[in-house]
């Protein structure tokens, strides 16, 4: 396996880790009120929404912006750590948006050559 592969799989392992986890907790583990499980998951995983097709088709684009998003949910993880009730699921949250951050650099770093030399050779 080339590191592109690699990367691109940490990403989306980071990527649709938050998805799962932000289910499960709001589902299962701490479930929240009918009245408020719709505007949780629209400000939750609306966001995570917006990268979803580029990061499948692997652009590297999508993968450069889409740092900025796991920074934000890597913030959004250790607030929630901060607090003793949500303090499991604030470090797995971070953990995932770490993953999903550091699949998100590599991969743009290593694709983005790979396409910048595949150029170069089809100029020549």
């Amino acid at each position: 396996m080339n590191k592109i592969t690699l990367f691109r799989w940490v990403t989306l392992f980071g990527y649709f880790g938050l998805i799962a986890l932000i289910f499960i907790w709001n589902l299962w583990i701490e479930p929240r009120p009918a009245e408020q499980m719709s505007m949780t998951f629209l400000l939750q995983m609306g966001p995570l929404m917006f990268a979803l097709r580029g990061l499948l088709h692997g652009k590297v684009y999508t993968h450069a912006w889409s740092m900025y998003l796991a920074l934000l949910y890597f913030v959004i993880g250790i607030w929630f750590a901060g607090d003793e009730s949500t303090r499991t699921y604030g470090i797995i949250f971070s953990i995932f948006s770490l993953d999903f951050f550091i699949g998100t650099v590599f991969y743009t770093r290593f694709q983005g050559k790979a396409e910048k030399l595949e150029q170069q050779t089809d100029a020549s």
